[in-house]
C-alpha cells in the first residue's frame, strides 16, 4: 500500500531551490546497486565489470561495507551530506563525512541499525573520529577501482540534467518542472505542497514536514534509478535525489548512435549523430565519450552545427553544454 509524504515549501524554500552533484551519493548508490543487481539492469555493463570488487568480496565483514550495503531501510544520514553546488567534488564530500560529530555518528547507527549492530561497527561506535578514517579510506579506494574511470561521463549527463531543469523551472514553473523530474512529485504551487508517493507498504513516521526556510537542493543521480531518495532531517539542508534524464545512453557505446540515419545525407554521419544524442543537452566531452570520437573532432563538429542555428552553448558554471534550438528541433517532428 502507497503513502504520501507531504513538504511544506515556503517563499523562502522556493527561492533558495538550488542543483547541485554528489560524488558521495553516486558512490554510496554504486555500492547498493551492486548488492541488487537483478533491481538495476540498466546498469548492466557496469556491473559485469564492477561485481566483484574487493569491496564486496573480500575476506571477513568491514565497517565501510556493513555502513553502506548492509541497512535494509535507510543509510546512515551522515554519509550522504546534502551537496550545494553542481561542482561538488568527492573529496571535500568525504572529508565532510570524516568531520562528523561523534553524537551524530552514534545516532544515525542507532536510527539504521537499532539494536543490531554489526559487528564491524561497534569500533565507529566507540571511538568514531578514529574509526572513521578508515571507513573514508575504504571508501576512496573503492571509487578509484569503479567510479573515477567513468566520472567524466557520469557527471557530463548529471550537469546536462541541472541544465534541463533549470531551464524548464524558468520557462514552465516549479509545478511543471517538479512533475517532469519524477511521476512520484507533485506540487501544487497555490499551498507550496509537494507530495511524494511512496511505494513502501508501511506507513511513515512523520509524513507531513515543512521545510521551515531551510530550502530545497536537488540532485540528479545516475544510480539512484528508479526510485526517488529524500532527506529532511536536521541538521542538513533538505535534499531530493532522483534519476537522472537520459540515464539509458549512459552506457552506451559508440555504436549505439542510431536514429541519424535519414540526417546523415544532408548534414553527414557524424554531425548527424551528435545532433540526435544532442536529445538532453550534453558536453563536449560527455560527447567524445559517447561516440569515441576525439573531443577537438566533436567541438569542430558543433561549431558547425552551431553556425547552422541547429545547436546552442550554455554555459552551467564551469561546463558549456550544448542543446539542440528550436531548429534542431524541428528536424525531429
Amino acid at each position: 500500500m502507497a503513502s504520501t509524504l507531504t513538504l511544506t515549501l515556503s517563499t523562502a524554500d522556493l527561492s533558495q531551490l538550488r542543483w547541485a552533484v554528489s560524488p558521495a551519493w553516486e558512490l554510496l548508490a554504486s555500492i547498493r546497486t551492486l548488492t541488487h543487481p537483478a533491481s538495476h539492469p540498466i546498469h548492466m555493463p557496469w556491473l559485469s565489470d564492477h561485481r566483484h570488487d574487493q569491496l564486496l568480496t573480500g575476506p571477513g565483514p568491514s565497517a565501510a561495507y556493513d555502513l553502506t550495503a548492509a541497512p535494509t531501510r535507510h543509510l546512515p544520514g551522515f554519509l550522504a551530506p546534502s551537496p550545494l553546488s553542481p561542482l561538488t567534488a568527492l573529496d571535500d564530500e568525504l572529508d565532510e563525512v570524516r568531520r562528523t560529530p561523534a553524537h551524530v555518528v552514534r545516532r544515525d547507527l542507532a536510527e539504521v541499525f537499532g539494536g543490531e549492530l554489526p559487528v564491524s561497527l561497534t569500533r565507529l561506535v566507540r571511538a568514531p573520529h578514529q574509526e572513521m578514517e578508515t571507513v573514508v579510506a575504504d571508501l576512496r579506494r573503492y571509487w578509484q577501482r569503479t567510479l573515477a574511470p567513468t566520472w567524466p561521463r557520469i557527471r557530463a549527463l548529471l550537469e546536462s540534467d541541472i541544465h534541463y531543469r533549470a531551464r524548464s523551472l524558468t520557462e514552465r514553473g516549479p509545478a511543471a518542472m517538479f512533475a517532469d523530474i519524477h511521476p512520484d512529485l507533485t506540487f501544487d504551487q497555490a499551498t507550496g505542497t509537494l507530495r511524494i508517493a511512496r511505494r513502501r507498504a508501511a506507513g511513515l513516521l512523520h509524513p507531513h514536514r515543512s521545510l521551515e526556510g531551510r530550502g530545497l537542493v536537488l540532485v540528479p543521480s545516475a544510480f539512484a534509478w528508479p526510485k526517488l531518495y529524500i532527506k529532511t532531517s536536521a541538521p542538513w539542508i533538505p535534499v531530493i535525489r532522483y534519476p537522472v534524464r537520459g540515464i539509458g545512453t549512459l552506457w552506451e557505446s559508440s555504436a549505439a548512435a542510431a536514429d541519424s540515419a535519414d540526417l546523415a545525407p544532408a548534414l553527414g554521419a557524424t554531425r548527424a549523430m551528435l545532433l540526435d544524442l544532442l536529445e538532453t543537452p550534453a558536453a563536449t566531452l560527455e560527447l567524445a565519450n559517447r561516440t569515441g570520437l576525439a573531443p577537438g573532432g566533436v567541438s569542430a563538429h558543433l561549431h558547425k552545427l552551431a553556425q547552422a542555428g541547429l545547436v546552442a552553448p550554455h554555459r552551467t558554471g564551469r561546463i558549456v553544454l550544448y542543446a539542440r534550438t528550436a531548429r534542431g528541433e524541428a528536424l525531429y517532428r
